[in-house]
């Protein structure tokens, strides 16, 4: 039997780990990672919405070669060693079947294979953030040398995300806590992981102190932007549908139990469920008020999947069946999401399909080449489009000379806004790609003429999937007209 569960880890690992090689190996990146993307062409110590890792990341793995798999392979690559971590960590430090569980709940589960098939900041932020849950704990119950590679893991995580800091926040309230523990408060080690982390993490601080805290405003304003009882149900109810039922509900309610009995709970579930607990008492609270994506709350679930299969090995016989129905589960919606991406068999419209992002930019990426070879003159122009969504696309997959730019009229700064500042663009003739079939009507006062050339349709089994028109603008005169 124990064997059994040897080849079913291995099995599973292998075959999803083809699975996603097969996946980024032909689709096209979405908006978001094409934009990540152009991050690595210009590499800084800091970005408007996120920290430096990730343009780093993808950077190194797009040394040889730049396309869509390279682009993404970072993210397959750190997900996989995770699973070796994952599975070491639980068997050196508790038991195989804890160094099992914690394997399987990672390798099959939405959350974590999105991380593994879309490159976004989240991918490095689970891979270092684990690292630093586990070195951390290390140092605490193990050997006091562990602080200094705790420390780096720590701030390459912040690098990643600045969400990291609310795990971060648990890691440090847990010695003060916990009575046996307090004596690391007096330890230098502890604090000098602590200096290192801030030491890691400071050239985002220089970054931003030198660009009027751009980062700082930008991620205010999307965390002011206003929510309602609606858009908090559909967040949770969308991650409990990813992560799935089983992690959802112990990662949320096991911490909190834990926490309340504190005096009598072991020491070493107390760590797990405060790195857990003030994430989750973050995101919950702060998404009654505020809109948030299905991601952002990805570090409750970083910290949960460990206290949930301490649980689970524990009371193994009365939840065995809840852990292979969390395996079931998740690996359905995984192939689900996968035979939906290549061979739609599903019955859902434009918008509940979300593999349709794999499809909704092919026009910009075929059709407007096409167009541009045929008439080689426009490419002396600019390309420009007031979201980063189509300029990204633009330089990663048509590569022009000059590199296409978001103007940012009524819309929040983005990467571009630093790389061409709106008084360079000023005066100058563009070709402006917008979408749908009409010119946006709030940006007509900022051109002397508009001329349209040409409209493109992106489809999917012969069903529209978006449009794109192209035009031509002339003297432009800048946001502040």
């Amino acid at each position: 039997m124990f064997n059994r569960k040897y080849i079913f880890l291995l099995f599973s690992i292998i075959f999803l780990t083809i699975l996603r090689l097969f996946f980024i190996s032909n689709t096209m990146l979405v908006d978001d990672e094409a934009y990540y993307a152009i991050y690595a062409r210009h590499l800084a110590l800091g970005y408007i919405d996120h920290g430096p890792m990730i343009a780093y990341m993808i950077y190194f793995f797009t040394i040889l070669i730049e396309n869509s798999f390279t682009v993404r392979l970072g993210s397959v690559t750190f997900i996989t060693i995770l699973f070796y971590v994952l599975f070491h960590f639980g068997k050196i430090f508790y038991n195989k079947k804890i160094g099992f569980i914690l394997c399987l709940i990672v390798c099959i589960n939405m959350i974590f294979h999105s991380s593994a098939i879309i490159i976004t900041p989240d991918a490095p932020l689970i891979f270092f953030l684990i690292l630093t849950i586990i070195y951390y704990y290390k140092a605490y119950f193990n050997n006091d040398k562990y602080f200094f590679p705790a420390g780096i893991f720590l701030g390459l995580s912040m690098l990643s995300k600045v969400s990291a800091l609310f795990p971060a926040i648990g890691i440090i309230l847990f010695p003060i806590m916990i009575k046996e523990k307090r004596s690391y408060l007096r330890k230098k080690h502890f604090y000098f992981s602590l200096l290192i982390a801030l030491l890691i993490f400071s050239p985002f601080i220089y970054w931003n102190i030198q660009n009027n805290l751009a980062f700082v405003r930008y991620q205010g304003s999307h965390i002011l932007a206003q929510g309602t009882l609606q858009t908090f149900f559909e967040l949770w109810t969308g991650i409990l549908l990813i992560c799935g039922p089983i992690l959802f509900y112990f990662s949320l309610l096991l911490p909190c139990k834990y926490l309340i009995q504190y005096k009598s709970v072991p020491s070493d579930k107390i760590y797990f469920s405060i790195i857990t607990f003030i994430p989750t008492i973050y995101f919950l609270f702060h998404s009654l008020f505020s809109r948030m994506e299905l991601n952002w709350p990805i570090p409750i679930f970083v910290g949960g999947i460990f206290i949930t299969s301490i649980f689970i090995s524990e009371n193994w016989r009365k939840y065995k069946k809840w852990f292979i129905f969390q395996l079931i589960y998740s690996s359905v919606l995984i192939l689900i999401i996968t035979i939906q991406t290549f061979w739609q068999f599903l019955p859902l419209n434009n918008i509940s399909d979300i593999t349709n992002r794999y499809y909704t930019y092919n026009a910009l990426h075929l059709d407007l080449a096409e167009y541009l070879n045929k008439n080689s003159h426009l490419k002396q122009k600019q390309i420009v489009a007031n979201n980063y969504q189509i300029p990204s696309i633009i330089n990663f997959y048509l590569k022009p000379e000059l590199e296409a730019s978001c103007l940012s009229i009524g819309y929040h700064e983005t990467l571009y806004s630093f790389l061409q500042p709106d008084n360079q663009l000023i005066g100058n003739d563009f070709l402006f790609l917008s979408e749908g079939k009409n010119f946006p009507e709030n940006l007509f006062p900022y051109f002397k003429n508009i001329n349209r050339l040409q409209s493109f349709t992106s489809t999917r089994s012969e069903n529209v999937i978006s449009n794109f028109t192209l035009w031509i603008v002339e003297n432009y005169s800048g946001k502040d007209i």
